[in-house]
């Protein structure tokens, strides 16, 4: 096996492989004929043995080796396999039939190898791809950590930085939060750091969409109720206040409960009392309220579609989560972490921003804020070939019209302000560029009628377009009519 063959995390550390044998046949195999000098062999003689040392250690790989067709034989494939999910079993057997091989994948081996290894290419490639696998597992792990330690709030712009800082100062305090911000910023990820850095972090932590309530059963989902309170309620049931005892109820889009709701949830945020829907029974919950909406509340208490004293109860602390747009050194950290995270969630080919792309990315106004960048660059690693290592900016242009709309429309107004800076001939061309682009979108690609709407044969139009490449040819974006 060459060097080269075996993807490494980290080139200055030997691949690690655990051998679960008792006959030294695996052992022998990579030390006298694979003579690898960057592969080290750690042996255990039984699954028992094996299973420790892989809680103790760090493995790249487990090669097993089956003597016998058993149910034992099986369940020890199983045990390591369950035992460390991240770490990729390889089967080793005398047994040729397809049956068994089945029997072992089904237990949860990554690959089954029989012996004798007659073909080295085959038993290097099932290393190189269980190597590969386990990077990949190691990878999500890290990505998983960074998550897991900013509460899903990436980045490091001064507005998220300047947010975090007030999350951190108000987190262990027992006041109500109110989060203002446009949809898709993150604000149930507010919510979620402040419980998880507050000394409520051990508790509940339940998040209810007040929109999403149906109406007649707001009070009983957040109050609860008691049997026979309404048709259909034939057992007692606690409300979101009494399960969040301990921890937090975020109410997400606080501003959509009904004016009867309000009334209820305002004794609750004053006495830290309430009764359950047809009860009687005056009952309390230390529950931390942190409450959402993309609403201007003070505006709907002025208008008298939200109560003011309610307002008043949740606005103790009041954090505005930033728009994307006001994010921008976080934009394209976010783009890759979007595209690593789908990558190794569907093992798909990581891939790279081109420059062109990452500035598209930037300029953009980003209305639907984190959670739209999110979508366009999973939708981007699904549907590109599997060959495409770099997202361009074209890529973009052909998936999203309305980020292509928006750089056309910005690009022209920066084009017209720097004009000053191109030479005549320069200017005209960028111009045609610009107006041969228009023409095609407004035809829908069609070259026939964009040139019979411009004036222009074909022919002349065809040679523009490759003259002055506008367009990418042989893509699919312009056909003729």
């Amino acid at each position: 096996m060459r060097t080269h063959d075996v993807p490494r995390t980290d080139a200055r550390n030997p691949r690690t492989i655990l051998v679960i044998e008792s006959d030294g046949y695996c052992r022998f195999f990579f030390d006298e004929v694979l003579r690898q000098g960057d592969l080290s062999i750690v042996i255990a003689a039984d699954t028992v043995s094996g299973s420790r040392m892989l809680g103790e250690r760090d493995f790249d790989a487990v090669m097993v080796n089956l003597p016998t067709f058993s149910q034992s034989q099986l369940a020890s494939v199983s045990i390591l396999a369950q035992g460390n999910c991240r770490v990729p079993v390889i089967a080793v057997s005398e047994r040729f039939e397809v049956d068994f091989a089945v029997e072992v994948i089904r237990s949860g081996a990554f690959d089954y190898l029989t012996k004798p290894f007659n073909n080295i290419a085959r038993l290097e490639s099932s290393l190189r791809e269980a190597f590969a696998k386990r990077d990949r597992a190691r990878e999500a792990a890290h990505l998983n950590q960074e998550e897991v330690q900013s509460h899903g709030l990436m980045g490091s712009s001064k507005p998220l930085r300047e947010l975090l800082e007030v999350i951190n100062q108000i987190a262990s305090l027992n006041v109500s939060v109110l989060i203002t911000g446009e949809s898709g910023t993150g604000k149930e990820l507010v919510a979620r750091a402040i419980h998880v850095r507050s000394n409520r972090s051990s508790g509940p932590f339940f998040a209810v969409n007040c929109g999403a309530l149906p109406e007649g059963l707001v009070e009983s989902m957040l109050f609860g109720h008691e049997k026979g309170a309404f048709t259909g309620a034939v057992t007692a049931s606690p409300g979101f206040l009494e399960k969040s005892r301990g921890g937090t109820l975020f109410l997400d889009e606080v501003g959509e409960l009904s004016p009867k709701a309000q009334v209820t949830l305002l004794r609750f945020l004053e006495e830290r009392e309430f009764l359950r829907v047809g009860g009687t029974k005056t009952l309390h919950s230390d529950a931390r309220i942190i409450a959402s909406t993309n609403r201007d509340l003070e505006r709907e208490v002025a208008e008298h579609r939200f109560r003011a004293d309610v307002h008043f109860r949740l606005n103790v602390v009041h954090l505005k989560v930033p728009p994307l747009r006001k994010r921008k050194d976080d934009i394209i950290n976010l783009a890759r972490y979007f595209m690593k995270k789908f990558s190794l969630s569907n093992a798909v080919p990581v891939r790279t921003l081109s420059p062109e792309a990452a500035r598209v990315l930037e300029r953009y106004d980003w209305p639907g804020n984190v959670r739209e960048l999110e979508n366009l660059m999973e939708g981007l690693m699904a549907i590109l070939p599997s060959s495409t290592q770099t997202i361009s900016d074209r890529d973009i242009f052909a998936y999203s019209d309305k980020i292509r709309r928006f750089a056309g429309e910005s690009g022209s107004e920066q084009s017209i302000s720097s004009l000053a800076n191109l030479t005549h001939r320069e200017a005209v061309e960028q111009f045609e560029t610009t107006y041969l682009r228009a023409v095609l979108d407004a035809h829908d690609g069609n070259v026939t009628r964009a040139a019979k709407a411009a004036d222009i044969h074909p022919v002349t139009f065809h040679r523009k377009l490759r003259k002055l490449k506008a367009v990418r040819l042989g893509r699919g974006d312009i056909h003729r009519g």
